[in-house]
């Protein structure tokens, strides 16, 4: 897989990449075949897209090494600045609470909630808007929505969801909701599109009204996608980026971006498709 096209550029934004793009700026080369685009760090093996040292082999996206040579070789800016910047305010796995599985797992899975959130602003408490598709079987068996009063009256996203402080002044709060959602999540397998990012708006929000999070295990479908674009050659491969919206028309799915109800159905439509396109035995544990 080539990791530096821009369809990944949302890989390269995740907590653990950025902190591996920071831990790349120390390193020097011992090497540089720059016909071939390859190298040697210490007594690694590294190209732009195979790494020969174990956090590749365990994660198999770019690890510092890959970084550092994609540096090298002019395909990948690494500034120290911007990548503390960013980190700042990115969330980062919270695994106390949840215990995500690989991304190979979520193939598997006949029972799953997909969740998704949209927030009034760029805190991760702010939800306005909760959107629920529950999978049984295979199959989506029930769908939620609800409308939520934030703790803010500001909303500094309504241009990408519509949402307005009039629309949701007189709903309740995620607090009073909180014992109608909590059965989706407790004891439950759920995902969403981009998990880290739901994940955070969750546990972030719990954390505002002093609500203990309960436990559940997570998978991330838009790994799943990116991983089975790499590795199979199916109508992912004609997405030009891997974005819900994209994902979802070259899939030929009905779907009204950033409204929570609709991005948790189709994401479960997706998972459901690579669930049928890639069956139940077969897992990408382990693949070369």
């Amino acid at each position: 897989m080539y990791f530096f096209s821009k369809k990944n550029y949302l890989l390269h934004a995740e907590y653990n990449q950025l902190e591996r793009q920071k831990k790349a700026l120390k390193l020097e080369m011992a090497s540089v075949n720059r016909e071939n685009k390859t190298g040697t760090i210490k007594d690694y093996r590294v190209s732009l897209n195979y790494c020969t040292c174990t956090d590749f082999q365990k994660h198999r996206k770019p690890c510092k090494h890959i970084y550092r040579l994609a540096f090298e070789l002019g395909i990948f800016n690494l500034d120290a600045e911007k990548i503390d910047a960013k980190i700042a305010k990115t969330p980062q796995s919270l695994n106390v609470v949840y215990k995500p599985k690989s991304a190979h797992y979520s193939l598997v899975p006949k029972n799953f909630v997909v969740i998704d959130f949209e927030t009034a602003t760029n805190f991760k408490n702010s939800i306005c808007q909760m959107g629920i598709a529950v999978v049984e079987n295979s199959s989506i068996i029930m769908t939620r929505s609800f409308m939520i009063r934030p703790p803010y009256e500001k909303f500094t996203n309504t241009e990408i969801h519509g949402i307005t402080f009039e629309q949701v002044k007189d709903s309740p709060t995620f607090e009073q909701l909180w014992p109608e959602i909590k059965i989706f999540i407790e004891k439950q397998v759920v995902a969403a599109y981009n998990v880290p990012f739901d994940i955070s708006c969750l546990l972030s929000t719990l954390k505002f009204y002093k609500i203990r999070p309960p436990k559940f295990s997570t998978f991330d479908i838009l790994e799943n996608v990116r991983e089975c674009d790499a590795s199979y050659n199916c109508k992912l491969a004609r997405c030009v980026d891997h974005r819900l919206v994209t994902v979802a028309e070259v899939l030929g799915f009905d779907h009204d971006a950033h409204d929570a109800l609709s991005d948790a159905v189709v994401a479960a439509q997706v998972q459901l498709w690579l669930k049928k396109k890639f069956p139940g035995e077969l897992t990408l544990m382990g693949r070369n």
